[in-house]
């Protein structure tokens, strides 16, 4: 999907929803007794304590409402434990999913679009609506209806260590991909142990230069893939050189890469803007985020789970469940959670909000990352790309490996995926 589409396409959904919409955000009914509801998520370790504790001050403010938040610790085990779920009609009231397994939950009629919600009583008002990234609202529906709402999002970022930069001569990251391999190849001396970034198996980054030269994953109208056209190809090659031809980029896999950098070995590494809660506490240089650098036209691939409700619940745990969503997507919540994780905001007001606008100014290149939410795109969200990813995944690593050329490898996962797609 090109990005004038995509704009499109994000512009005539919110129109549909907010002329639709004739709620002003009411209060919900004042209930005697307590509903809990279940919330299955993916997040662990600092991740978990800040979503923790944003459960508890949701608790705070609505005390006839307990969240019982369970963590399956990663999204793979989520995945695993909801699609058993919903096969026997035991979902929890509320969880976090990624796109594709929404599609397949949606077909199958087991959410509350969250569309029926934002216009009931305790609603969103036309102005709240419009608050949130337009891109954001596009990649949580379908067939024009809001289905889910942004939960955990991130963005794509380098991180760079600023001194060694600026011994480098270099003030400022490099805004293309050809200024970005002339500067590491630069910042390598292998005499040393230093490397200008890392390299390895980076489907994310991939992702983004494939749209950034104009290419796609698939076409699924034509149910075709299209990560093998010429940007594909060219996207796998720039990945492969760095590493095998200008040896700017030593080979990592893990987090060998966030380890070798905080140990001032490696110059630039990438990562999600959610990898600074990670990395802060063993940081003992100064360190900048950057924006991706670009070819073309500039586009990022944002990723993050959103938040479904199941139907399984009574009309009370529904209610509940909005409430909470609607809670914490709301401006000052989306702001706390950023500062708490380094998520972004999904709510443009977010930026405005004194403790997070205060957190963008003291950290370096912060606000360059944040820019990117003017122009991300998304994965497709179909069944087929599900397991299409994973294909795409382990061809990138023949690859990078030099078990075959960029053509060959993506041909080959390409023809697996159209199979899959029929």
């Amino acid at each position: 999907m090109t990005s004038t589409t995509s704009r499109l396409i994000c512009a005539a959904l919110v129109a549909a929803v907010i002329f639709g919409c004739g709620g002003s955000g009411g209060k919900a009914a004042a209930s005697g007794k307590q509903t809990t509801i279940t919330f299955w998520h993916g997040m662990g370790g600092p991740l978990g304590d800040a979503l923790d504790s944003m459960i508890a001050g949701f608790e705070r403010a609505n005390p006839g409402i307990k969240v019982d938040a369970v963590s399956m610790s990663d999204y793979s085990t989520l995945s695993q434990k909801l699609m058993g779920a919903v096969q026997v009609n035991a979902p929890p009231n509320m969880a976090q999913m990624y796109e594709s397994w929404t599609t397949q939950f949606y077909q199958l009629n087991k959410l509350v679009p969250v569309d029926s919600l934002i216009s009931g009583p305790d609603g969103l008002a036309q102005a709240e609506l419009a608050d949130f990234y337009l891109s954001f609202l596009a990649d949580n529906s379908w067939d024009g209806k809001v289905v889910t709402l942004p939960g955990n999002k991130s963005v794509p970022v380098f991180f760079y260590n600023i001194k060694m930069l600026d011994d480098a001569g270099y003030k400022t990251f490099p805004k293309t991909w050809d200024e970005f391999r002339v500067m590491v190849k630069k910042l390598t001396n292998r005499q040393k142990g230093t490397w200008g970034t890392s390299g390895g198996v980076n489907e994310w980054m991939f992702g983004c230069m494939l749209r950034q030269l104009g290419g796609d994953f698939i076409n699924e109208a034509g149910g075709k893939a299209t990560f093998n056209d010429p940007p594909g190809v060219k996207a796998a090659e720039f990945m492969h050189d760095l590493v095998a031809k200008d040896s700017s980029a030593v080979y990592g896999t893990g987090y060998d890469p966030q380890n070798d950098f905080l140990a001032g070995k490696i110059a630039c590494i990438w990562g999600t803007s959610v990898s600074w809660t990670f990395m802060k506490k063993n940081m003992t240089f100064p360190v900048g985020i950057a924006a991706v650098p670009t070819w073309g036209t500039p586009n990022v691939l944002s990723f993050g789970t959103n938040i479904g409700i199941f139907r399984t619940g009574t009309p009370e745990q529904v209610a509940a469940c909005w409430r909470f969503v609607k809670w914490f997507t709301s401006p000052p919540q989306q702001a706390r959670w950023a500062e708490l994780t380094f998520y972004v905001p999904a709510r443009k007001s977010s930026l405005r909000e004194a403790g997070y606008a205060k957190l963008v100014s003291e950290t370096p290149g912060l606000g360059d990352a944040l820019a990117q939410l003017d122009y991300m795109s998304f994965e497709p969200r179909s069944e087929a790309w599900f397991k299409g990813r994973r294909t795409l995944t382990d061809a990138l690593e023949r690859v990078m490996r030099g078990e075959a050329s960029a053509q060959q490898a993506l041909d080959a996962a390409a023809a697996e995926v159209q199979k899959e797609m029929k």
